[in-house]
C-alpha cells in the first residue's frame, strides 16, 4: 500500500480525496468511488500501487491512438478500479471488482516497470489503459517520470474524470491521451455513468491546450446516444475548443456487461462518420474494420497517407516528417512519428 496523493485529512479521522471530481470523503477503513483507494485511520492509501492486472505489448492503434507512432507497439498495463460505473464497461472485470484477494498478475515497483518496458523488443513506451488510469495515479505518474527519463514514450487512456491540478501533473510526463467522450448528454452521464459530463470536457479542453498529443474516443450505443442531432453538437463542440484537426474515433458496441442491446447497426455508424467529417479532418470507425473508415487521409488534398486493415498499417502516403508526400501538409506532428516500412 502507498499513501495517496491529493487529499486532506478531516474531523474524526475522516478524509477527502481531490484527485477526481467525486471528491469522496470517506470514512476510516472505507473505499472512494474508485474502489482502490481507502482510509487507513485518517491517511489515504493506494491498494493498487504496483499491481498489474493486465498486461500486453499493443499495437499502439489499439489504444486507440492514430497519430501517435503509428505501426508500433506499446507496452500496455491496468489494474484494478474506475471512478464511473458504465453497464457497457468493456473492461468490467478489472474496473467494477475494485481490490479483490487474488494475487495481481505482476508487482512492481515503477522502476522495475520502466525496466520491463526497455527490455520489451520492438516497444516504444508506457500507456495506461484497460482500467481507470486515474485511480492508480500515484502509480502512474512515477513510472511515467521514470519513463521519459529513460527516453521511452508515455500514453494514457482514460474516461477523463479527474480534477485540473492532478491532470496538471501528469502534462510534462504523459506525450499522448485517448481521452473517452461517452456523449454530449449530462443525463447521459448522471444516469449510465454515475458522473457528470462537465469536468470531462474541462479535461479534454486542458489536454488541448498542453503539447500532449490528444485524440477522442466515443462508444456509439443504439437508443443511448446516437442521436444524430446531439452528436453533430458533439463533433462542433470538439471542432470549436480543441481544432478541427482533433481525431475522433468512433467505436462500435457490442453487447457486455450489464447492457444487452444488439450490436451498434453498422449504418449509425457510417451515417456519424460523415456527420463527424463535416467539421473534423480525422474522423475513424472502430470495431467495425470496413472500406476506408481507418484510414489517414491529407486533409488539404485528399491523398491517402496511411491505409489500415486492422491493426496492419500501411504509411505509404505520408513522410518520415509526418507530411503528406503530394502537397507536403503536416499532419502528424514530427516527434510523434516514426516511418515504418509496409
Amino acid at each position: 500500500m502507498h499513501e495517496a496523493l491529493y487529499y486532506t485529512a478531516l474531523k474524526n479521522h475522516q478524509v477527502q480525496c481531490h484527485l477526481c471530481p467525486h471528491n469522496c470523503r470517506i470514512k476510516p477503513g472505507a473505499y472512494g468511488d474508485c474502489l482502490v483507494r481507502m482510509n487507513h485511520g485518517g491517511v489515504l492509501l493506494s491498494k493498487v500501487y504496483g499491481k498489474v492486472e493486465a498486461m500486453n505489448l499493443d499495437p499502439v492503434e489499439k489504444k486507440p491512438l492514430y497519430h501517435f507512432f503509428p505501426g508500433h507497439k506499446i507496452l500496455s498495463v491496468g489494474t484494478a478500479g474506475c471512478n464511473l460505473r458504465c453497464p457497457f464497461c468493456q473492461n468490467h472485470s478489472l474496473t467494477q471488482g475494485g481490490v479483490t484477494d487474488r494475487q495481481p498478475l505482476h508487482e512492481f515497483s515503477p522502476v522495475e516497470l520502466v525496466e520491463l518496458a526497455k527490455r520489451t523488443p520492438h516497444n516504444i513506451g508506457l500507456a495506461f489503459t484497460y482500467n481507470e488510469p486515474t485511480v492508480n495515479y500515484e502509480f502512474m505518474l512515477s513510472a511515467a517520470v521514470n519513463a521519459k527519463q529513460e527516453g521511452l514514450h508515455t500514453a494514457m487512456i482514460s474516461n477523463g474524470y479527474i480534477n485540473p491540478e492532478p491532470l496538471s501533473s501528469l502534462m510534462g510526463m504523459m506525450d499522448a491521451f485517448n481521452i473517452d467522450l461517452k456523449a454530449f448528454n449530462k443525463l447521459f452521464y448522471r444516469k449510465h455513468c454515475q458522473g457528470r459530463l462537465s469536468p470531462v470536457l474541462r479535461t479534454i479542453k486542458q489536454i488541448a491546450r498542453s503539447d500532449s498529443h490528444l485524440e477522442l474516443t466515443t462508444l456509439v450505443i443504439p437508443g443511448l446516444n446516437d442521436d444524430l442531432q446531439e452528436f453533430e453538437q458533439l463533433c462542433q463542440w470538439i471542432a470549436d475548443e480543441t481544432g478541427n484537426s482533433t481525431v475522433l474515433h468512433l467505436s462500435r458496441y457490442f453487447p457486455g456487461y450489464r447492457l444487452r442491446l444488439e450490436p451498434t447497426p453498422a449504418e449509425t455508424l457510417f451515417r456519424m462518420y460523415d456527420l463527424a467529417k463535416n467539421v473534423l479532418h480525422h474522423v475513424y470507425l472502430g470495431n467495425l474494420f470496413v472500406g476506408d473508415h481507418g484510414d489517414t487521409f491529407c486533409p488539404h488534398c485528399n491523398n491517402k497517407l496511411i491505409e489500415r486493415n486492422a491493426y496492419q498499417v500501411h504509411p505509404s502516403g505520408i513522410d518520415a516528417s509526418g507530411n503528406c508526400q503530394h502537397c507536403k501538409t503536416n499532419v502528424i506532428k514530427q516527434h510523434l512519428y516514426e516511418h515504418v516500412d509496409s
